[in-house]
């Protein structure tokens, strides 16, 4: 082979490698894989709802929320893990985003806070929910770094996209749904414009519960592991940092409500025992230090006012029917709180969908049904 021929070959095999790793950065950008700032963009300029975003290569919220925080300046917000996303902008008469899933662990917790600090438009209103693990030295994943938002398209990107055509042809349902996320477009399952997750795949039984009977969140309890270790007294180190991280946000915001969102009733149950003593202790520390933060408990699902497990979407996530009633709740004891609130819309949204999971995703989906997806029982 001479050089000449040698070098065309060398340039034309670049030429078709460039073309394709172009052709992926394209496609991944499409579907919304890279570029968060156009699924923001897009997802703000359609109707609520209408849009679901979740990637399926890289599901940590942190960037995203921060980014659709940013965009969208709210007056109200909810800030805490994957247990505030069922707070509904519906619920509110006011700009709302819940930053909820962008919390996995206590540093999280402390740069969202320094974050909302330092906002130019600060909210009037914030909602903590706060997770008893992060007061719980033995919870692994406290100093847990943020991964980084992917830019450009990488060999594992390509593979994980590859692997991910064995649970649906996202690439064909890209082409039919407006949705963004590998994982949003094989599930129907995401965040909407206002930050809330809709599980709607689970709901309506396409994507298989797996928490059936809470079998799950029990194995997790009793392996000692995951946000599940044991421990009899909460870190009043890490109750402090808690608690500093609320007093910023406080210092910029009209209100400040601490939550403690619920377990379903047996996962409660098991939790409440002697051997993870540190939840009941860590909210009693915190309440005692947020100041004049307002604190609200609903670790026990008995507190929350006609709420049924039906209502949850596993062991310890409550589905938006569950959040309305809290808010529903807090508003009747807090009036800073309720007047960023609509409270006649809650009442009916409670009355219409009780015993629902997911009374939103049946408005968003019309005819759309809710199955027993927990395997409970529960009459739909």
């Amino acid at each position: 082979m001479t050089e000449k021929r040698f070098l065309q070959g060398f340039l034309a095999a670049l030429l078709s490698l460039g073309l394709i790793v172009l052709g992926l950065q394209i496609l991944m950008t499409r579907v919304g894989e890279i570029d968060f700032k156009r699924v923001v963009d897009r997802q703000l300029a359609a109707p609520n709802g209408e849009i679901l975003f979740l990637s399926g290569l890289n599901q940590n919220a942190y960037h995203y929320k921060i980014m659709l925080f940013d965009r969208v300046s709210p007056e109200a917000v909810a800030i805490g893990s994957s247990r505030a996303m069922e707070v509904r902008g519906e619920f509110f008469n006011t700009r709302f985003v819940t930053m909820g899933g962008a919390i996995n662990n206590l540093q999280n917790l402390e740069t969202i806070a320094e974050h909302v600090a330092r906002t130019p438009t600060p909210p009037q209103l914030a909602l903590v929910y706060v997770d008893p693990w992060l007061f719980n030295a033995r919870y692994t994943d406290n100093q847990a770094p943020v991964p980084d938002v992917p830019k450009l398209v990488s060999a594992d990107m390509l593979f994980g996209g590859l692997k991910a055509l064995r649970h649906g042809n996202w690439l064909g349902n890209s082409l039919r749904s407006r949705n963004l996320g590998i994982y949003a477009l094989i599930n129907d399952e995401g965040y909407a414009r206002d930050g809330s997750q809709y599980y709607l795949g689970t709901q309506n039984g396409s994507v298989a519960s797996s928490d059936v009977r809470f079998v799950r969140t029990f194995g997790r309890i009793e392996g000692d592991k995951q946000n599940f270790q044991r421990n009899t007294r909460a870190d009043p180190a890490l109750v402090a940092r808690i608690c500093a991280a609320v007093k910023k946000i406080r210092r910029r915001t009209r209100h400040v409500v601490v939550v403690a969102p619920p377990f379903a009733t047996p996962i409660w149950a098991r939790l409440s025992q002697p051997d993870y003593a540190y939840i009941q202790d860590g909210y009693e520390q915190l309440s005692a230090c947020v100041g004049d933060a307002s604190f609200f408990s609903f670790v026990d699902p008995a507190s929350i006012r006609g709420g049924t497990d039906c209502e949850f979407v596993d062991g310890l996530h409550g589905g938006d029917v569950t959040y309305a009633r809290m808010l529903n709740q807090i508003g009747e004891a807090d009036p800073e709180t309720r007047r960023y609130l609509r409270a006649d819309f809650l009442t009916a949204f409670i009355e219409r969908y009780k015993g629902h999971a997911g009374g939103s995703g049946l408005a968003l989906r019309p005819g759309m049904k809710e199955v027993d997806f927990l395997g409970l029982g529960c009459r739909k």
